[in-house]
């Protein structure tokens, strides 16, 4: 009997092994390593550049690359922009260099320029 709950304990123990979270970086959260993250810092601002996606009311989507401060992924997501004027002229396939901060659970463009 205690050969057999000694196998199942050792099964249960592999199989909660094999079935890590393979989701990566969840957006708002930040890491100091890949598939390390911890929370964002509400109001500091991260950097990073990418290509507009889509641009829709005050929504600017980026394909962007890897945010290393805060153990992002290169990832496409949607940016809200900081004031109206700040996506005047940006067009899908733009390369853009921008800064963002977290903002009650949104992410927020503080700056937005062409080019990287």
């Amino acid at each position: 009997m205690k050969i057999s709950q000694f196998s199942g304990a050792l099964a249960l123990a592999l199989s909660l092994a094999a079935c890590e979270d393979n989701r990566g970086p969840v957006p708002g959260e930040r890491g100091t390593s890949a598939g390390t993250a911890t929370p964002a810092v509400a109001g500091e601002n991260y950097s990073a550049a990418g290509a507009v996606t889509k641009v829709a009311g005050n929504q600017v989507t980026i394909s962007h690359g890897p945010v290393e401060w805060i153990g992002w992924p290169a990832m496409t997501m949607a940016f809200r922009a900081g004031s109206p004027d700040m996506i005047e002229g940006i067009a899908v396939g733009d390369q853009v260099a921008f800064t963002f901060r977290e903002d009650q659970g949104a992410y927020v463009l503080t700056s937005l320029s062409k080019g990287r």
